[in-house]
């Protein structure tokens, strides 16, 4: 990947793009809204139904891998501007910690498209070619950049950047995040048959931002497993992804920007931890 470089030694934490299983967390933690673009999900049997009651936040977002639960999405405006919204939780490790959407201001810089977008992408991409280059040869490594192009020209950096976090959790060191998703990323671009084809089979989060204790980046899976859970389109919130936030610090795993573009990356919001590690072949 262009501009990228691997095992980039940081001292910050580790975003692990992968499932796993963890027990109950040490300690509870607890969760105040930032701003007021979030819609509140409760779960109700194998749906959800929405509340605008935000002393839900706290039992919503209580889950784990077994058992989701409902979901909150940061950022869910239809009226433009995409304003800041998240939840801050207290009592993670030692501290406070935000995870918020990605603001349309931030996501529609050119240095986030060409490092955090494309290194999205770029995980997509991958198990797209892998899953489907059989069934199209325009879906091949060498045509990476031009569905990127048709990806971002379709609105797909503003479909990705509105997260839906199901439940965050500490872990011993680690911070772990559940987010509700399509199992088959392919439904979420069904108005585009052509992207749809390509993406078919293809597992990604959306991307959520972070800031913990002061150590803050962007952190999204390439994994899922199926939640028992769907919304009223059949097809949303099917997927549980998991994040693991290592704490410590240590080798940023996979792509990282190279040092170059990390100065320009925390002037617009953080060192990008575009850190995934891939799934098992």
């Amino acid at each position: 990947m262009a501009g990228l470089v691997r095992k980039f030694l940081a001292s910050a934490s580790v975003v692990a793009g992968m499932s796993a299983v963890f027990g109950a967390p040490a300690m509870a933690v607890g969760f105040t809204a930032i701003g007021t673009d979030l819609i509140l999900r409760e779960q109700v049997g194998t749906g959800f139904e929405v509340t605008d009651d935000l002393t839900q936040l706290n039992s919503i977002l209580q889950g784990d891998s077994s058992n989701p639960g409902g979901n909150v999405e940061l950022g869910s405006s239809d009226t433009g501007g995409n304003p800041l919204a998240g939840v801050e939780a207290d009592n993670i490790q030692g501290g406070t910690a935000t995870f918020t959407n990605v603001t349309e201001d931030i996501y529609n810089t050119q240095d986030w498209r060409d490092t955090t977008g494309k290194a999205w992408f770029s995980d997509a991409w991958e198990q797209a070619v892998e899953k489907n280059s059989g069934a199209s040869p325009l879906i091949s490594a060498a045509n990476e950049e031009m569905f990127y192009g048709i990806f971002v020209g379709q609105g797909g950096l503003d479909m990705i950047t509105d997260p839906n976090i199901s439940y965050i959790n500490e872990v011993g060191d680690d911070v772990v995040v559940g987010l509700a998703g399509h199992l088959n990323l392919a439904d979420r671009f069904r108005f585009n048959s052509f992207l749809a084809a390509a993406l078919e089979g293809v597992q990604m989060s959306e991307i959520f931002a972070y800031d913990i204790n002061g150590v803050t980046g962007y952190g999204w899976s390439n994994s899922a497993t199926a939640s028992g859970l769907v919304d009223n389109d059949g097809f949303s919130f099917s997927g549980n992804y998991e994040v693991v936030i290592e704490g410590g610090g240590g080798i940023l795993s996979e792509d990282v920007p190279e040092p170059s573009t990390i100065l320009g990356l925390m002037a617009i919001g953080g060192l990008a931890a575009a850190t995934k590690r891939r799934s098992a072949k």
